[in-house]
């Protein structure tokens, strides 16, 4: 009897999780995972330099930055200072910062910033010589379950906790 309810509760699983997962596209070929990136986020890099600094040292890239893309500056010395990560070349819009040479800034794009004239470093002060340099990642999209993925989810969960309950009222029976 064992046998016979173990084998219509797998043929109940399968017959049920088949469809839903075929319709909710689970064996489908692989979407590209990474999204577009911006102009800015493509020419970020070119603001890369060493040179000497001084207050009110700015560069940067125009356009509309996308949401989700990580913008990231390095500087080393032997040079100091103190930069920031900015929106504008008037350096009125800061992402990240102040840091201190030598340090890292790093700003993720969310639906909450507000997009200005682009992005760019500004130097609040700074003497000597720097090497900058200046990257930006697009970051990967979220993958996630549609309406039907969800359904066949949860059927699989119901019936393997219905499962789990006839499993243990039989071998407590016994």
């Amino acid at each position: 009897m064992k046998s016979v309810r173990s084998k219509l509760i797998t043929t109940a699983i399968v017959a049920v999780l088949a469809p839903l997962c075929a319709y909710a596209n689970w064996n489908a070929a692989a979407k590209p995972s990474a999204t577009a990136a911006s102009t800015v986020c493509t020419n970020f890099s070119a603001i890369s330099f060493t040179g000497a600094v001084a207050p009110g040292d700015t560069n940067g890239i125009p356009g509309t930055p996308q949401v989700g893309e990580i913008y990231t500056i390095n500087v080393s010395g032997p040079g100091t200072g103190s930069f920031r990560l900015v929106g504008d070349s008037t350096g009125a819009t800061t992402y990240a910062g102040p840091a201190s040479v030598p340090g890292t800034l790093s700003y993720t794009i969310t639906g909450s910033t507000t997009l200005s004239q682009g992005v760019g470093f500004y130097f609040d002060a700074g003497s000597g010589n720097v090497t900058l340099t200046a990257a930006c990642v697009a970051t990967a999209a979220t993958p996630a379950l549609g309406m039907w993925g969800i359904v066949g989810l949860a059927s699989l969960l119901a019936l393997l906790g219905l499962g789990f309950g006839q499993y243990r009222r039989s071998k407590g029976s016994s």
